[in-house]
């Protein structure tokens, strides 16, 4: 039957959602008059009401003149401690071995902000005081007071810092980008080592050492023509390991055409726009000038509170008011950060078998002037404007 997906007998209460429009995010598929089954916190099947029967007994969710689409998916977010707690610790140039896990407090108000703005799942990460800050942690914006609960893969990325803020004086290999790079290889050829030895003994490359084995990818604030390129070069054709390019700021896209021939991901903002008062005048967007030098994987970021975490759908408004296509600005709030972080078996499209991470909005979900009416992470509803709008 067309404009029906489904994945499992009914068989368990579980809730029906009924709406005006889906965006499954999955190959641009658009399903009107539509209606989503969640069961057990997964999404059990999507399609058309016509097409799709409501169970019997299940609770029933109507917003027939809103669009649902998947929750966000922030890649660069410092917000797990509710403020600007997180790991920073500058004392050496590297620091692997770390973690933000133990610093994350679920439920702040940052995640119920967010969450209101249609976040759903934050890789919340170190600062960028060092070259190498320790390993990030995937974490759902979801009403829970138990960590674990609110942990959807640990580490959910390691954080590496090229460009401007890392850099330090003192006299150690920090003070040049020669000496940041050299220590970079230096730690990339250890965890290289660690990740084929079948008893891994070295606990400070241990975080490092999963990403050679192709569990999660490092994520890399850089910013700049020479070091968005650098980064590129370094972990994508030279180690061959999963990176993401987070920032790429700063004329960063100035090597967008070079940077399209690898693939490599994009994470691009918080200021996703570039202005330079010369000659020409240029005010141009970020997000548009990846996109027209070929590059078709990108993601937008808020690196909140540097812009705050409920803005960042905000941040493919703008994208997209300043010239990327649509759809490159859809999915660069859901489908695409979450392949970029590998999570894609598990966030970023309304799919059978995926979490129940859905946003009800009023209208389209760049539209700054609909607000969100309903948030569902893991199925749960977290957010309901008619109880009390936040954002």
């Amino acid at each position: 039957m067309l404009g029906l997906l489904l994945a499992a007998p009914l068989f368990q209460e579980g809730i029906v959602l009924d709406v005006g429009v889906v965006l499954t995010m999955d190959d641009r598929r658009v399903i009107h008059n539509a209606r989503i089954l969640v069961e057990d916190g997964r999404i059990l099947a999507v399609g058309s009401r016509e097409d799709l029967e409501a169970p019997e007994g299940w609770q029933r969710l109507e917003w027939l003149d809103s669009i649902a689409f998947p929750g966000g998916v922030d890649l660069h977010s410092h917000t797990q401690t509710g403020g600007w707690g997180d790991i920073n610790d500058m004392v050496n140039p590297d620091n692997p071995e770390l973690r933000v896990l133990d610093t994350v407090v679920p439920w702040n108000f940052d995640y119920r902000t967010g969450c209101a703005g249609g976040v759903t799942t934050v890789n919340a990460i170190p600062g960028s005081g060092t070259n190498i800050s320790g390993a990030g942690v995937l974490v759902k914006l979801k009403n829970t007071l138990e960590v674990d609960d609110a942990v959807l893969r640990n580490p959910g990325s390691v954080k590496v810092a090229q460009g401007y803020n890392p850099e330090r004086g003192g006299g150690d290999l920090g003070a040049t980008r020669m000496g940041m790079w050299w220590m970079l290889r230096w730690w990339l050829d250890r965890a290289r080592e660690e990740a084929e030895n079948p008893d891994p003994d070295d606990p400070s490359v241990a975080h490092i050492a999963g990403i050679f084995r192709g569990e999660y990818p490092f994520l890399v604030h850089t910013a700049g023509a020479r070091d968005t390129y650098g980064t590129v070069r370094m972990f994508h054709l030279e180690a061959g390991v999963p990176v993401i390019v987070s920032h790429g700021s700063f004329s960063g896209y100035m090597v967008g055409e070079a940077i399209a021939k690898t693939g490599v991901s994009l994470n691009i903002g918080p200021r996703n726009f570039d202005a330079r008062f010369h000659a020409r005048n240029q005010f141009r967007g970020l997000v548009e000038a990846f996109e027209s030098a070929g590059n078709t994987n990108i993601s937008v970021q808020t690196d909140a509170n540097v812009i705050p975490q409920e803005e960042f759908i905000f941040q493919a408004t703008i994208a997209e008011r300043f010239g990327c296509s649509t759809w490159t600005a859809l999915e660069s709030i859901n489908s695409d950060p979450a392949s970029q972080i590998l999570a894609a078996d598990r966030i970023g499209r309304l799919i059978p078998g995926l979490d129940a991470d859905i946003v009800v909005k009023a209208g389209s979900p760049l539209d700054p002037r609909s607000p969100v009416q309903m948030v569902l992470v893991d199925g749960e509803i977290t957010y309901d404007i008619r109880e009390a709008q936040l954002y």
